[in-house]
């Protein structure tokens, strides 16, 4: 398929902007009159370029589709003519254009997660493995449901970071910026004016002047370099077979974000499988299931041990036992939803406390940014405060009035 982006004219006249992915020019004019919209202007686009940086329909918009759909669900409202009122009332372009296109295959007969697997941009692999689950046990509003009770709480959890981070991802920027413009701008000139009226400079003068000679000159040539290498690494994890693996890696080895991203994974999990295992799927089946939706990390290749285990003929519990990487608190739960025959119940209860060790983490987090970013930031201000202005003031009582 091609991107493409448009410009098109609604029924009264209001200017629609937005893109998306279709085979040609005459699809794309098709899609928009089904819309309502008159084509005015296209650009076609490479989907390897556009999937660099691609566009994903917010969580809080998935919400509400799966919130309208249990409703629908349960009413006995068939599934096209649900997804069809949806598409009539639904306010974002891209996600109202691939309903069309989802539409049309379960005309066709496609099951409606197969469906939804053709647009992994904005339908991930949880949201259509649950979607799975449902169709095969018979329950899918009891699997809407849960997704809707997931989608929540991933958009809260994305929320928390994104709240966490925000003022100590400001506060950098705005600090580096500024010591930039002092070591590129300032630096130099106090500098020069001290070369006049002394000889020699101190040595911490020397070294900072060293530092603002470099930036002066190579300061355009190293923020290519680091935007380059940025976007090299991440055509890296996008593309290469085992990008993914290696992004996932890296980022589970990192020393604040790592635990983090376990503790993200193990909740879900626990989610997943208990929504699985509840719904009737047997093990084997939800925790292969479960770890597709994890993708490539740690815990997804113990979870492949996991499975290897359970065919043996080892007990859930002992495999988790055998696998390693798990937490102590979830062996003793699975070990006592066994034991009671309530092990979906028990995992839900796993993956409550998880939420609740995330909020605490992040609030460890930026606990430790924060002063951790002051010093440094202001070690380097102390730097250039003392080789400038000490020297400055030396200078200045030199002169004579």
């Amino acid at each position: 398929m091609t991107f493409y982006r448009y410009k098109a004219l609604g029924k009264e006249g209001a200017l629609h902007k937005g893109k998306v992915d279709v085979e040609s020019s005459a699809d794309l004019k098709r899609h928009l009159e089904e819309l309502g919209l008159s084509l005015i202007t296209y650009s076609s686009q490479r989907r390897e370029l556009s999937s660099f940086f691609p566009h994903k329909v917010r969580t809080r918009a998935l919400m509400d589709l799966c919130l309208h759909l249990e409703q629908f669900e349960k009413a006995g409202i068939p599934l096209k003519d649900s997804l069809e009122d949806l598409v009539t009332v639904q306010e974002v372009p891209k996600l109202k254009i691939t309903l069309l296109e989802v539409i049309r295959d379960v005309e066709r007969g496609i099951l409606f997660s197969k469906a939804l697997a053709k647009h992994p941009l904005v339908f991930d692999s949880i949201f259509v493995g649950l979607i799975a689950v449902g169709e095969k046990t018979g329950r899918l509003s009891f699997v809407l449901q849960h997704l809707v009770h997931h989608l929540k709480w991933l958009d809260e959890v994305q929320a928390q970071i994104l709240k966490a981070f925000r003022y100590p991802l400001f506060m950098i920027i705005f600090l580096l910026a500024a010591v930039v413009v002092l070591m590129t701008v300032l630096v130099p000139e106090l500098v020069a004016f001290m070369q006049s009226f002394r000889g020699e400079l101190p040595l911490s003068t020397r070294c900072l002047l060293a530092v603002s000679s470099f930036l002066s000159r190579y300061l355009f040539l190293l923020l290519s370099g680091v935007v380059g290498g940025f976007l090299l690494i991440l055509a890296v994890f996008k593309f290469h077979p085992h990008g993914g693996f290696w992004k996932n890696n890296l980022q589970e080895r990192m020393p604040l974000i790592g635990p983090l991203r376990r503790k993200l994974a193990m909740a879900r999990f626990c989610h997943l499988f208990a929504v699985m295992f509840g719904g009737g799927i047997d093990i084997l089946h939800a925790l292969q299931t479960a770890r597709e939706s994890l993708g490539p990390g740690r815990l997804s290749s113990t979870l492949k041990d996991v499975e290897r285990f359970v065919r043996e003929g080892s007990a859930l519990s002992s495999a988790f036992e055998k696998g390693g990487g798990f937490p102590p608190l979830v062996i003793r739960m699975i070990k006592m939803g066994e034991q009671t025959s309530s092990l979906h119940v028990n995992l839900l209860h796993v993956k409550e406390y998880f939420d609740t060790t995330l909020k605490r983490h992040v609030e460890h987090m930026v606990g430790l940014i924060e002063p951790l970013m002051i010093l440094t930031v202001g070690s380097v201000m102390a730097w250039i405060v003392y080789s400038v202005f000490v020297p400055l003031y030396e200078t200045l009582a030199l002169m004579d009035y």
